[in-house]
C-alpha cells in the first residue's frame, strides 16, 4: 500500500508557469535520433481498467495481460465503446461504455462490466456486475481516471459499492507509468465449515451419548457469512516501440488481497480453529497492447 500512495502522490508535477499538469521529458530533442509523437495510442485503458478517454470510431484496440486475458476493445462512435474478452479459462466479460468532454481535458463516462463463468452451469456458474460512472482529469499523456461502481454477484448475499482509480505518467516519449486500484468491501460466503451440533440448552451433543468419555462430538457442515475487503492493485512501466508506437510493452507488479473476516471450525473431538478469509497474491504483470484500425504508425529513430 505504501507503494501505491507514494505513486498517487507523486503521479504529477505542476508546471506552474504552464498552468498545467506535466513532466519534462528525459529524452534527447535531436530530431537525427528521435521524433516527437504527436499522439498516445495507449491512453484508453490502464491495465485491465479503461480510462475515460474514449477510442476513436472504427479503431481495435487489443491487450493481452499476462498471456491469459484477452481483451478487444472497439470504437462503435468517437464517445461510444465496447470491450470483451476472456480470461483464461475460467471467465467471458463484457463492458460498453459511454464519454463526452465537458471541460478542457475532464470527461465524464459511465459504463458496465458484466462477467461469467465459461463451461459451468447453474448453480456453479459465477455472475457478476459492476455499474459504475467515473471522471478524467488530464490529457493523452498524463491523465488520471476515478470511478464508482455497484457491484452485485450470485456469490455474495448483498450488493455493495467497487472504488477504482488509475492513472497514466509520460516519463519519455516511449516510457510511461501507468496504475490502477480496485477496492471493494462486502460479504462473503465461506463453505463447508464444521460446526458442533448443539442441543436445546446451547451444549455440544454426541455421536453415542451412552459413551460419553469415548464418543466423539456431533458436527454439521455449514456455509457462514463474514464480512471482507478485496484490494486489486497493478503497478507498470509502459514501453512504446520505437518503430511502431501503436504497439507496446508493460512491465510490473500485481498485488490481489482478500482479507477482514474471521470465523471459527469446531471439530468432533471438541477442539475449535479459529480462522480468517486472509487471502494474499502477489504476482508479476506482463501486457501487450496494440491499436489497430484507422491510424498511421509513427517511427521513433
Amino acid at each position: 500500500m505504501r507503494i501505491l500512495l507514494l505513486f498517487l502522490v507523486s503521479f504529477f508535477v505542476v508546471d506552474k508557469a504552464q498552468g498545467v499538469l506535466s513532466l519534462p521529458d528525459s529524452t534527447t530533442t535531436d530530431t537525427s535520433k528521435y521524433t516527437t509523437p504527436t499522439d498516445n495510442h495507449h491512453c484508453y485503458r490502464y491495465i485491465f481498467m479503461q480510462s475515460g478517454i474514449s477510442l476513436p470510431a472504427k479503431t481495435l484496440y487489443y491487450h493481452n495481460f499476462n498471456f491469459l486475458m484477452n481483451d478487444f476493445q472497439y470504437g462503435i462512435t468517437n464517445n461510444l465503446n465496447i470491450s470483451a474478452g476472456v480470461v483464461l479459462p475460467l471467465y467471458f466479460y463484457a463492458s460498453p461504455k459511454y464519454s463526452v468532454d465537458v471541460e478542457n481535458n475532464q470527461r465524464l463516462m459511465i459504463g458496465d462490466i458484466a462477467i461469467t463463468s465459461l463451461f459451468l452451469k447453474d448453480p456453479h456458474k459465477a455472475k457478476m456486475n459492476v455499474l459504475y460512472a467515473g471522471y478524467l482529469f488530464g490529457d493523452d499523456y498524463d491523465h488520471f481516471t476515478v470511478c464508482m461502481g455497484y457491484f452485485t454477484a450470485n456469490f455474495t448475499p448483498d450488493a455493495s459499492l467497487m472504488y477504482n482509480i488509475g492513472g497514466s505518467k509520460k516519463l519519455t516519449p516511449t516510457v510511461y507509468l501507468i496504475g490502477e486500484l480496485w477496492f471493494n468491501t462486502g460479504t462473503q460466503r465461506i463453505a463447508n465449515v464444521s460446526q458442533w451440533v448443539l442441543d436445546e440448552n446451547g451444549n455440544k451433543t454426541l455421536v453415542d451419548p451412552s459413551n460419553p468419555l469415548a464418543s466423539p462430538y456431533k458436527t454439521s457442515i455449514v456455509s457462514k457469512f463474514v464480512n471482507r475487503t478485496t484490494l486489486f492493485a497493478n503497478i507498470q512501466l509502459r514501453l512504446i516501440s520505437n518503430k511502431n508506437d501503436t504497439k507496446s510493452w508493460s512491465f510490473g507488479l500485481a498485488y490481489y488481497s482478500n482479507f477482514g473476516g474471521e470465523y471459527d471450525s469446531q471439530n468432533s473431538d471438541g477442539t475449535a480453529q479459529h480462522l480468517t478469509n486472509y487471502f494474499s497474491f502477489p504476482v508479476p504483470s506482463i501486457s501487450f497492447t496494440q491499436k489497430i484500425g484507422k491510424v498511421e504508425p509513427k517511427l521513433r529513430f
